[in-house]
């Protein structure tokens, strides 16, 4: 992608966040501090985007349509190409594919009272669709954090930029850094979670916290990370009322990974079905 529209992004909504904590991620937050010409220019290069109205049931509908050209080893490529290179915009794309692929399409259905306003299946929430949809934001968390995406409008996002960025593959590096995480996963102390995990992990590539907990977040969402009830996405969709939170006060990794703990290890069977080499 093109560096100059990338730091246009990044700038423009590193300036929305520091002049506004609370609202710094709406449309009419961030446009202050941008030029039409800047914005016009990140547009051209698939790097910034103008809102779309865009339905939930027709977010199910793209995000097939979008998975269904895409192939898993160009997903694991990209996964495995950011951990070296460090380009972070590549890292989200193979948990997005997990849940596009394991999503079925649906009606908005209600949750019961008094969360109606939430589907009972995808949770997304009526507000998230029924104004303008902005996708900015989620660009900025991809080139910035590398993060793990579960909401669908963030995978519908992710789904469809995958075909714009240049195809890659992972160098001898990528698998040393991925064989490098397994061990230390596999001799994790029993009672490890990931908080812990995150600290074992920081010499293992070249990472701040956000990063690492992304790539333990993904590796959740793709089956490999969980205890012995709550599972990833990789076999079926998981529903909103399965996504159970721990009951803690800060509970603020994602599902399924905020279940894992050290005795659990690695889905050995997801490990091979991801990464293992033909």
């Amino acid at each position: 992608m093109d560096k100059k529209a990338i730091q246009i992004l990044l700038k423009t909504i590193k300036t929305s966040q520091n002049e506004s904590l609370r609202d710094w991620f709406y449309w009419d937050s961030y446009m202050k501090y941008i030029t039409k010409e800047d914005f016009e220019y990140a547009k051209k290069n698939s790097v910034m985007y103008d809102q779309e109205n865009i339905s939930h049931d027709e977010i199910g509908r793209r995000i097939k349509t979008a998975v269904a050209k895409i192939e898993k080893e160009e997903v694991v490529d990209a996964f495995l190409y950011s951990l070296s290179t460090r380009q972070l915009e590549y890292r989200s794309f193979l948990s997005s594919y997990c849940i596009g692929k394991s999503l079925v399409e649906h009606s908005f259905t209600p949750s019961p009272e008094p969360n109606e306003g939430i589907c009972a299946i995808c949770e997304l929430n009526t507000y998230e669709f029924e104004d303008p949809i902005e996708f900015n934001t989620i660009n900025y968390f991809k080139y910035k954090h590398g993060a793990c995406f579960d909401s669908l409008i963030q995978v519908l996002f992710d789904l469809e930029q995958f075909p714009k960025l240049p195809v890659v593959k992972p160098v001898e590096n990528d698998y040393k850094i991925l064989t490098d995480l397994k061990k230390i996963i596999e001799e994790s102390e029993p009672d490890d979670r990931i908080s812990q995990l995150k600290k074992n992990i920081s010499k293992t590539f070249k990472s701040n916290e956000g990063e690492r907990l992304g790539v333990l977040e993904i590796l959740g969402v793709i089956g490999i990370l969980h205890d012995d009830i709550h599972f990833g996405y990789d076999k079926k969709f998981v529903t909103y009322p399965e996504r159970e939170h721990r009951p803690i006060r800060n509970d603020d990794v994602g599902y399924p990974a905020r279940w894992w703990q050290g005795k659990f290890g690695i889905d050995h069977e997801k490990w091979e079905y991801w990464f293992g080499r033909k």
